[in-house]
């Protein structure tokens, strides 16, 4: 790797246990170096085998460190979500070129495409790498990515169909054709219906330079993946249960893979309930929160995770009463976990392998929360 530098310190280090971390690094491909930024979530240990969720920020992103990562990051709060629920985020930054940073995701979008940049061989060759550097289970890939970058994640999906459990692409259309995939992959996908920039039914691009490109509806994508995944059924929820967005679910298909879409009647072409990036943002869904909640059932290849993987059904605490430390029995992995007060106040969180320390917890009643992959269990803990 060329470089490795460590944007937020280390605040503390213990057990092999570290606070939150970014890391902006490198590796050299097809001839020049490439970029990306690893966010390792609070409590990472490196005894444990985390999931891991790649970002990609947006086409057109002007070439400076400001508007790279840290804008995807930004308007999707993932690496938030990443400390709070336990896996590894790393934003990779598409290449410099004409002073912008975009993907080459099929037939969008400039200028990458015209380049024929290779970024597929690129995010092969970045999680050999980060395989090899970081504890990440393998089996809990994921991809998601806004505009350009959620494109890629369709690309990804079509050509990289064995390295990935699920996609979460947003605010884009599948356009790169002939798409093979090798395994069944899940998708759950994010559209407004008012997005100016890639229309929802379909048609050119709303903004230059993608005036004269053509985008795929969003039902056409979805009967594409459904077709791919070999689905039965679809089930349309219309107004969201009155919250105003749609809900479409595609299921029984092979290998257990579901495909979910959600289309706002608010927002544009940006990130559901995340932070603005000069266009309205959706108040009607959290996509961030949506996609852990499908990614995190799936494992490659395409199987659900279920409760019966992770913890016996005598998963017990003890003591309790406790002075200093929580024990947990019959762990099978490490589980991440919440601890709150009464009023639901969050006052820890990270991975436990079956130990949490409470020693500096004031005497009072808290719960537990314990992450089971498809389903959570709430304990009540007394702090003596």
């Amino acid at each position: 790797m060329k470089f490795r530098f460590l944007i937020i310190l280390i605040f503390s280090i213990f057990s092999k246990g570290y606070s939150q971390v970014n890391v902006y690094d490198s590796i050299y491909h097809s001839g020049v170096w490439r970029t990306f930024n690893i966010h390792l979530p609070k409590g990472y240990n490196n005894s444990l085998k985390y999931p891991l969720v790649l970002g990609f920020h947006g086409g057109q992103q002007a070439a400076t460190s400001s508007q790279g990562w840290t804008v995807f990051a930004y308007q999707s709060k993932l690496s938030e979500k990443a400390d709070s629920s336990g896996f590894i985020v790393i934003y990779p930054e598409g290449l410099v070129l004409n002073q912008n940073r975009s993907w080459n995701a099929g037939n969008c979008c400039p200028p990458a495409i015209n380049q024929n940049i290779d970024d597929v061989g690129f995010i092969d060759n970045l999680l050999n790498s980060v395989f090899s550097n970081y504890s990440i289970d393998t089996t809990r890939v994921y991809a998601t990515g806004s505009s350009n970058g959620g494109m890629l994640c369709y690309r990804l999906a079509c050509e990289l169909s064995h390295r990935f459990a699920a996609i979460a692409p947003n605010a884009c259309a599948q356009m790169y054709f002939p798409c093979n995939p090798t395994n069944k992959i899940p998708v759950i996908s994010f559209h407004s219906k008012v997005d100016p920039i890639v229309p929802y039914t379909g048609g050119m691009g709303g903004a230059s330079p993608l005036t004269k490109i053509y985008f795929p509806s969003q039902d056409s994508t979805m009967r594409l993946w459904s077709q791919k995944n070999n689905c039965s059924k679809r089930d349309t929820i219309i107004n969201g249960n009155k919250i105003n967005y749609d809900f479409v679910k595609i299921h029984d298909c092979s290998c257990n893979v579901e495909i979910h879409h959600y289309a706002t009647t608010d927002g544009s072409h940006s990130w559901p309930g995340g932070n603005p990036n000069n266009n309205p943002v959706s108040t009607q869904i959290n996509a961030t929160n949506l996609l852990w909640d499908f990614f995190k059932k799936y494992t490659i290849p395409c199987s659900k995770v279920g409760a019966s993987n992770i913890y016996n059904d005598n998963t017990i605490l003890f003591p309790n009463p406790v002075f200093d430390f929580v024990n947990i029995s019959n762990l099978q992995i490490g589980l991440s976990y919440t601890l709150s007060d009464l009023s639901g106040k969050v006052i820890k969180n990270g991975i436990t392998l079956g130990t949490i320390d409470v020693s500096n917890l004031s005497p009072a009643v808290y719960f537990l929360n314990l992450n089971f992959g498809d389903s959570f269990k709430c304990y009540k803990i007394i702090k003596d």
